[in-house]
């Protein structure tokens, strides 16, 4: 499916510029918050056994992915932002729910790499979760979900309003009178 996504997102890019960049990022991010759900489910399945609960592609559940993921997120997010203009109001809600996305994982990346024995002390829990640095209520996985819908619900309202807005450019184009 992968070649495929690309060349249809390649197409689209070519005819539709970075309103297409827009959609393949929303597409992403939407399977990006279909993995949360997973573990979210998985952790409900499982009593809230962590170690069973690692998402369809538990191979890739390690802080350097997680970090690596969400800093390409908030960077596009921030593209999007400047590329769209500042009159796209989700985009300014998604950009929010990234960068604090963002902080967590920088803490909980700095943590897994230079300071090893406190993160695999309980360090793992990072800033919000249940044990972290602030805390509250809720445990990793449900924090990192809660982030990514903060995330992706905006993104899909913002490509919405974008659609909208291409639509009427491309019909001005096409009926000048």
């Amino acid at each position: 499916w992968l070649p495929l996504f690309f060349f249809e997102a390649a197409w689209k890019y070519e005819n539709y510029g970075t309103y297409a960049l827009l959609g393949a990022f929303v597409f992403l991010q939407i399977g990006h918050l279909g993995e949360h759900t997973v573990q979210v489910v998985q952790l409900w399945i499982h009593d809230g056994d962590l170690a069973q609960s690692h998402g369809v592609f538990g191979a890739l559940d390690r802080e350097l992915v997680h970090f690596a993921w969400d800093s390409g997120v908030w960077l596009g997010v921030l593209w999007m932002l400047w590329k769209f203009g500042p009159h796209n109001k989700w985009l300014w809600i998604s950009v929010i729910a990234a960068s604090f996305h963002e902080v967590e994982h920088i803490f909980l990346y700095y943590l897994d790499r230079y300071e090893p024995a406190f993160y695999n002390a309980g360090g793992t829990t990072g800033i919000l979760a249940k044990g972290g640095l602030i805390g509250t209520t809720f445990a990793r996985p449900y924090i990192h979900y809660i982030y990514n819908f903060f995330v992706v619900v905006p993104l899909i309202m913002a490509f919405w309003d974008e659609t909208r807005r291409v639509y009427n450019k491309w019909l001005a184009k096409a009926l000048p009178d």
